[in-house]
């Protein structure tokens, strides 16, 4: 069998501490053929220098190795640069705080090989969730979907965002033909698996195959800005292929997003809770605008709310 190149694109900010651990887990990988591209994000910790000793210590592992540094503009922009800069077909996203197992790369490429479907453009597996130490503190444990691929998995994103980006695998022309990553947004994965999986195919492979880092420097643990942007894409997603999704999915997405959101305002903004609560009983009835997402965005970017986002950030 002719094995493909495959890439593995690493978009870095200060993660100097767990970057060795994250490129390590690639230089482990069964695969033979990969090229690995970085891109430092202009980190001012030592995440450059880290990048620059590995590629010093191990570049004949790789194919083709690639280092990449620019102004801090966020990780859509990185993230987006570095998929650029592949050359592979398929390209293994990962965050450099985070960790591929070893047969991840193998194992996809397995299954993408097997399953032969010209519309598939993203696959991703299980995960382990991992502590600062690399301890694991959970896999995820909720129903996933089959395995395989599915031609209308926003049916399923809308509500449960499942696919965690260490395990994610990209055909790399498909991503890039629907503009990449949103660099408006503050945390971009929901909105571009959302937008793909409009006209491509999206499969899971149930192994657990990668970990995903929590520690206090986590994106996902400043919960005012995740609010903001899965509003904001709920509702762009509304404006723009709303009528792919069912009324009572939308009203049951509704709720449950609410319901998050509920749990967050009773501790840090109580005067939205009528607000909240009104919404609620009222997506049993009535289908949600696009307004009515756009309108909780806004919410989260008000004084107020920001003033309760500040404290969040590092617990």
């Amino acid at each position: 069998m002719n094995l493909p190149l495959v890439s593995v694109a690493v978009p870095a900010y200060n993660h100097a501490p767990f970057l060795t651990a994250c490129l390590e887990s690639v230089r482990a990988q069964t695969y033979p053929h990969l090229e690995l591209v970085i891109v430092d994000d202009g980190s001012t910790d030592d995440t450059l220098a880290v990048a620059e000793r590995f590629a010093a210590a191990h570049a004949d592992r790789f194919e083709r190795l690639t280092i990449l540094h620019q102004p801090n503009r966020g990780v859509s922009a990185a993230s987006n640069r570095a998929l650029a800069a592949c050359q592979g077909e398929w390209v293994h996203l990962l965050g450099s705080d985070d960790l591929l197992y070893p047969d991840k790369i193998l194992c996809q490429q397995q299954a993408i090989d097997a399953w032969n479907e010209p519309r598939l453009a993203l696959v991703y597996s299980d995960v382990d969730f991992i502590d600062a130490e690399g301890r694991v503190l959970s896999s995820a444990t909720r129903k996933r979907p089959p395995p395989g691929p599915d031609h209308q998995a926003y049916l399923w994103l809308i509500s449960h965002n499942d696919i965690a980006n260490p395990t994610v695998a990209l055909r790399r022309e498909a991503f890039l033909s629907i503009g990449g990553f949103d660099e408006q947004l503050r945390l971009e994965d929901l909105d571009g698996w959302l937008r793909l999986s409009v006209d491509y195919a999206i499969a899971r492979t149930p192994d657990v195959l990668a970990g995903y880092r929590r520690h206090g420097d986590n994106a996902s643990r400043r919960q005012l800005m995740m609010f903001e942007a899965n509003w904001d894409t709920l509702g762009q997603f509304a404006e723009q292929h709303g009528d792919l999704i069912p009324p009572v999915l939308w009203r049951a997405c509704l709720r449950r997003r609410l319901h998050s959101f509920l749990r967050w305002a009773r501790k840090n903004a109580p005067e939205l809770l009528p607000a909240i609560l009104g919404d609620a009983l009222l997506s049993w009835v009535r289908t949600p605008k696009p307004a009515v997402w756009r309108r909780y965005a806004a919410c989260c970017r008000t004084p107020r709310c920001r003033e309760y986002s500040s404290l969040d950030v590092g617990r």
